[in-house]
């Protein structure tokens, strides 16, 4: 039995894999990292977070400083957002990351016999679903 299982955890592995979800992750990845532009908006953002973490470190920030390191980083984010084929990437990976939320949450039910408690996503009771597929 043990074999069946994980042959059937390898079959939905591949499956996961060659998904539309997948392929479009991929694609959008490919077309940013191939774009000057949207390469330096990455970067930059990366640099200028890791700046103002390391400014942080070491120190006893008040709730202040915490809020305002995370807004400076959230409109940080909002402005590569605003890039097209970062905003792409951006939701192909939301959509992959939902699909395997949704699978996670079925294999969860179907195990434990518990609708999962991620705030979403497929239970695999259809009794509650509201046309996920």
């Amino acid at each position: 039995m043990r074999n069946q299982i994980i042959e059937k955890a390898q079959e939905l592995g591949t499956m996961i894999a060659n998904s539309p979800e997948a392929a479009r992750v991929s694609t959008s990845a490919d077309a940013m990292n191939a774009n000057e532009e949207a390469v330096n908006l990455l970067k930059t953002y990366n640099d200028n977070r890791r700046a103002a973490t390391e400014k942080l470190r070491g120190t006893d920030p008040s709730k202040e400083d915490l809020q305002n390191f995370k807004d400076y980083v959230q409109a940080e984010f909002e402005k590569i957002a605003k890039n097209p084929l970062i905003a792409e990437y951006l939701e192909a990976n939301r959509e992959f990351e939902n699909m395997v939320n949704q699978v996670n949450a079925v294999l969860e039910y179907f195990i434990t016999g518990q609708e999962a408690n991620n705030g979403g996503g497929c239970s695999g009771n259809c009794s509650s679903c509201k046309s996920c597929h």
